[in-house]
């Protein structure tokens, strides 16, 4: 009797395990659609264009420096009231463009010595908005209010008295690019009035 027990236990144990493995080891076709399933959403999920990001910002300020041959540093700052930061995800690297208001701007464009003392020639321009492209280090303005000026000094100025500037005038679009020791700037449809001065050596 007791021996008779054991195999049937036995018996019940083996039947028990073999459907149990059987479980582990056989795929059902249910199984194989809902995985396939999952794979399509991860897919799909992973070649989602990736999305913009903006940041708002106040009193923005840009400094930058051009060391030249001669081993002088010519100066640009950009001033703005507010800007938005906006970063734009393409394909593996991520481009920044930011558009800024209330936009000021100085640039030395040379230093030299004259027979009172160091001098510096730059433009002052101010424009309602701007667009500053980080990646090319590239700044674009339309209707824009330039001058130019001719001041003792190597220190580029914060303040500028508009009656000293030897030329101003309108330009409808202006560009300058800060990649390379050489900025390039580049200005279009500029109506200027000259206002007699010294001329520059």
């Amino acid at each position: 009797m007791f021996k008779r027990a054991t195999l049937f236990s036995l018996l019940g144990l083996c039947l028990v395990s073999f459907l149990w493995i059987g479980q582990l080891t056989f795929v059902r076709k249910s199984d194989i659609a809902k995985i396939v399933s999952q794979l399509k959403k991860k897919n799909v999920a992973e070649t989602k264009a990736p999305v913009a990001a903006d940041q708002k910002r106040h009193g923005v300020r840009k400094e930058i420096w051009f060391t030249q041959d001669d081993k002088s540093r010519l100066h640009f700052r950009i001033d703005s009231k507010a800007s938005t930061l906006t970063l734009l995800p393409q394909d593996d690297k991520v481009d920044m463009i930011e558009n800024l208001e209330g936009v000021r701007c100085w640039m030395q464009d040379k230093l030299y010595t004259s027979e009172s003392g160091p001098m510096q020639q730059l433009r002052y321009f101010e424009a309602e908005t701007g667009t500053y492209h980080l990646a090319a280090q590239q700044f674009l303005a339309q209707t824009v209010h330039l001058s130019l000026f001719r001041i003792p000094g190597t220190a580029l100025p914060i303040n500028l008295d508009s009656q000293k500037a030897f030329l101003h005038g309108i330009a409808s679009d202006v560009s300058f690019s800060v990649a390379g020791k050489s900025p390039q700037f580049h200005a279009e449809r500029f109506r200027a009035n000259l206002k007699p001065q010294e001329a520059s050596p």
